[in-house]
């Protein structure tokens, strides 16, 4: 990576919406920032860009700078992008997860959408080896072979999750009964060494997504246009139907609660090191905060 370039790794939902509007709409830029957001369709790419060097900055699952705590540079989340909109739909419908047992599920290693599963079938009696578990990598292939008829269940993200629930996917759970209404599921993350030596770098890219925030909270249908060419073959109002379904929120100061309440889930499913105690410092919102008050004073000061 170029030392005036910065490459932004982002996730596959439409939690990213943020970044995608703060980069089209040049509010990066407007910071001083020079970027570039690379088309991924691959789930893994966020934390290998990260775990290689070749991002310092992106929007990442909540769960990965928890799990990612332990690397020589690991990601610290700094920031919030978009919320919930993850969910675990069933081909037939069904109030409980226990149903499950010994069927095929879809899901995706180290993602949100797996940790989300682990604790819907632990909420019906069940283990992760208590159903023949499929894991993937690329969104569309979970989705071809759910049309295909090859899953019983699968764990989605949005706009892929209201897609599958258009063509008949009942939805089994979305996450609020069991992780709270709201809770994160894209956040802001920097690479530990890149706050540590560039701070104000991370202020003016907090800055251009709270600024992406209030763009989307103004205008979401115009905000939604910054977003279509991370989702081939989805149309605006497919699109703006998801988005609504994951709101935005860059401002999650009050939802540090929510990140590691997924500790225990993380170590049951062999994430993190047995026996290791939850990452403090996995979570620095020490410049949101300072942002958004510089912020309100500005406003006081009119």
């Amino acid at each position: 990576m170029s030392d005036d370039r910065l490459v932004l790794t982002h996730g596959c939902s439409l939690s990213n919406l943020p970044l995608f509007v703060a980069v089209g709409e040049g509010l990066f830029a407007d910071e001083g920032l020079q970027v570039v957001a690379p088309y991924f369709d691959d789930i893994s790419s966020t934390a290998e860009l990260l775990a290689t060097g070749v991002a310092d900055v992106g929007t990442a699952a909540f769960t990965q700078p928890l799990i990612d705590a332990f690397r020589p540079d690991p990601p610290v989340m700094v920031a919030g992008s978009g919320l919930m909109g993850i969910s675990v739909l069933t081909r037939n419908p069904m109030t409980d997860a226990a149903a499950l047992a010994g069927r095929p599920v879809g899901t995706f290693r180290t993602d949100p959408m797996e940790v989300l599963l682990h604790d819907v079938l632990a909420a019906g009696g069940l283990r992760m080896s208590d159903v023949e578990l499929c894991y993937f990598d690329i969104l569309t292939d979970a989705i071809d072979a759910w049309r295909a008829g090859e899953l019983d269940a699968l764990s989605l993200a949005e706009p892929f999750a209201g897609r599958v629930r258009a063509a008949g996917g009942h939805v089994l759970s979305d996450g609020t009964e069991l992780w709270g209404d709201p809770f994160p599921d894209t956040t802001l993350v920097v690479s530990a060494k890149f706050l540590r030596e560039r701070p104000e770098q991370v202020r003016a890219a907090i800055r251009a997504m709270l600024r992406a925030d209030e763009f989307i909270a103004a205008d979401l249908s115009a905000a939604i246009r910054h977003a279509a060419e991370f989702y081939p073959g989805f149309g605006h109002d497919e699109l703006l139907s998801a988005a609504r379904r994951q709101p935005t929120r860059v401002d999650i100061r009050d939802m540090v609660s929510a990140v590691f309440g997924r500790w225990d889930t993380l170590r049951s499913l062999d994430l993190v090191p047995d026996g290791a105690a939850a990452p403090v410092d996995a979570v620095m919102f020490d410049l949101l905060n300072d942002e958004i008050n510089a912020q309100h004073a500005k406003e006081t000061a009119r």
